[in-house]
């Protein structure tokens, strides 16, 4: 991050933050009005569950008019608003040059309001991701950025909306960094994380609680905690895979269906009521769900059918192109699982007494891990939302297993799947860029072939033509002065065009005389960006004298060398 820009950044994203987690709260407050009017007839801002106490059998009809409102917006409004919120957060950064509409902006965030007010299974803080990143966007585009500053203010207003639900920063700018960004730099770094400073102060003026989900702080962990983690990552790391292919070929049915797809929330909303019908548990944003789970006393058919039905509910709802998030029903789903398999185990030796509340937060990160491959944010996340330090460690080990299982039987994650059949690609993994370690000094070639200032045209074309195979290859010819001094360059097709026309000049007078350079200091990226920039395959390489000295020449394939040698290093040797 380089001077005006880094401070023009950081200037946008502090006010950015408080922003997004004003309007983060203020959706919050307005799913819970939305809760309050459809289910108790109450104009009230405090939050609810969604019930079946007042209306009876008749709200089995809520989340399924909460569902056709939702197609209507989509028809009419944007279908852009359909989804989780962070594959189309994802998606404006892969292809729509981080630029999100503002019709979507405002559309996401109230569609969401209605899909989860009327008892649709899912968490706000996907959505609230997306809007932020939205508010993000908007300022990238209202106020003078390029394309890679406005994906900066976008993971930004992402990872401030992360914030202002769940009071977790630093998991919000580890998912910036993990889902959005796909770099980690500081010029990207800092302004995610002074938007996710900025939110959290807003969080704590307006009173949410901190942390969110705290968990009692249990024993010091030992083997057999380590030995479950693993077990329940590897357990997670196969229900996260069960439930993306699940999901995807929910979708693929509802697209099957022979009427308009404007009608398929509303028959979504349908199925969560009758489910809700049968436990009130799976509908909402369903956090006092994660609360008991980490408690620790939710008996085991209570746990199974949260598991099976909040699972059915949430997929077909979300199947059915409605908006929703996901990160706190898969949260659900995994606590369930994790909380499950500890009850298996207690019949094991070593393993009486295994912690539930442990097992469930284990549950919780290592599903979200494997269905997002996320694994920094999930572990950061399932820490600062329950302030445990205590399971840092089996949280390592498994979200660790959780994702290996997850990329041994899936390909694409549950953020990237619908990309990949779209045709982008995704980036899973960042890695340092050798063009970055390297500096020009590290590969150029010292001992370029030159021509003096007094050289004819006729002679350097007589030398190219007849002389070695050295000089009948090169391509850029540098012509110095005394002391090596650089006085310009000649192309070989430049000399071979002037032979044609008047060979008797000096090669001076046919050069170009202020040629792009480079410094053998300089980074082997930055050669690269030159190169690009300028449309040309070779530098000259000269000191920082004046007037500059030729140290050598680089070319595209010296540049190349250094990918090469990364590749070599990357084989096993017998």
């Amino acid at each position: 991050m380089k001077g005006k820009a880094g401070l023009k950044l950081a200037l946008t994203a502090i006010p950015l933050g408080v922003v997004v987690a004003f309007a983060g709260i203020g959706l919050l407050k307005l799913i819970h009005l939305i809760t309050q009017l459809a289910f108790h007839g109450r104009f009230s801002f405090h939050e609810s569950d969604p019930d079946f106490a007042t209306l009876g059998w008749l709200a089995i009809f809520v989340p399924a008019l909460g569902g056709l409102a939702i197609g209507l917006i989509a028809r009419f409004g944007s279908p852009a608003i359909r989804g989780h919120g962070i594959p189309e957060a994802m998606q404006g950064v892969m292809t729509g040059g981080s630029r999100i509409p503002l019709k979507v902006a405002i559309l996401k965030p109230l569609s969401t309001a209605l899909s989860i007010g009327t008892g649709g299974p899912f968490g706000a803080e996907g959505p609230i991701i997306a809007t932020g990143g939205a508010i993000g966007s908007l300022a990238g585009q209202w106020l003078p950025h390029s394309a890679a500053e406005r994906k900066i203010l976008l993971s930004a207003g992402a990872a401030a909306g992360m914030t202002a639900v769940f009071g977790t920063p630093l998991a919000g700018v580890l998912l910036a960094i993990e889902l959005l960004l796909f770099e980690f730099r500081g010029r990207s770094l800092l302004p995610v994380a002074m938007a996710a400073g900025a939110a959290m102060a807003v969080r704590g003026v307006v009173g949410e609680p901190f942390p969110m989900l705290p968990l009692p702080a249990p024993d010091a962990p030992g083997p057999m905690l380590a030995v479950g983690s693993v077990v329940i990552g590897a357990v997670c790391g196969l229900a996260a895979v069960i439930l993306t292919h699940t999901l995807h070929a929910i979708e693929h049915a509802f697209e099957k269906l022979p009427f308009h797809w404007m009608w398929w929330p509303a028959i979504g909303g349908l199925v969560v009521g009758l489910i809700g019908w049968v436990d009130p548990r799976t509908m909402g944003p369903g956090y006092g769900n994660l609360r008991t789970l980490l408690d620790g006393g939710m008996l085991l058919p209570a746990l199974a059918a949260l598991l099976v039905l909040k699972f059915l509910s949430w997929s077909i709802c979300l199947g059915s192109g409605t908006a929703g998030g996901t990160l706190a029903p898969v949260m659900t789903i995994g606590g369930a699982v994790g909380a499950l398999t500890a009850h298996a185990l207690a019949g094991l030796p070593g393993f009486e007494g295994f912690p539930l509340g442990i097992a469930a937060l284990i549950g919780m990160a290592a599903i979200f891990a494997g269905a997002s491959r996320a694994f920094l944010t999930s572990v950061a996340f399932a820490f600062e939302a329950t302030h445990s330090t205590a399971t840092f460690g089996p949280l390592l080990l498994g979200c660790a297993f959780a994702i290996l299982v997850s990329k041994w039987l899936m390909k694409e994650s549950i953020m990237t799947e619908k990309l990949a059949r779209s045709g982008v690609r995704v980036p899973e993994d960042y890695e340092p860029d050798p063009l970055h370690g390297g500096t020009v000094a590290d590969l150029m070639i010292r001992d370029p072939l030159v021509v003096g200032r007094n050289t004819t045209v006729r002679e350097l074309g007589d030398l190219i033509s007849t002389s070695s195979t050295r000089w009948s290859r090169a391509r850029l010819f540098p012509i110095i002065g005394d002391d090596r001094e650089l006085l310009g360059v000649v192309s070989r097709a430049d000399i071979f065009a002037a032979v044609q026309e008047n060979p008797e000049p000096p090669v001076l007078e046919v050069a170009i005389t202020h040629p792009i350079t480079i410094h053998p200091d300089d980074s082997l990226a930055e050669a690269a960006d030159r190169m690009i920039l300028h449309e040309i395959g070779r530098l000259p390489v000269v000191d920082r004298s004046a007037p500059p000295q030729l140290c050598g020449i680089i070319s595209r394939r010296e540049i190349l060398e250094a990918r090469r040698k990364r590749l070599e290093d990357e084989k096993v040797r017998g």
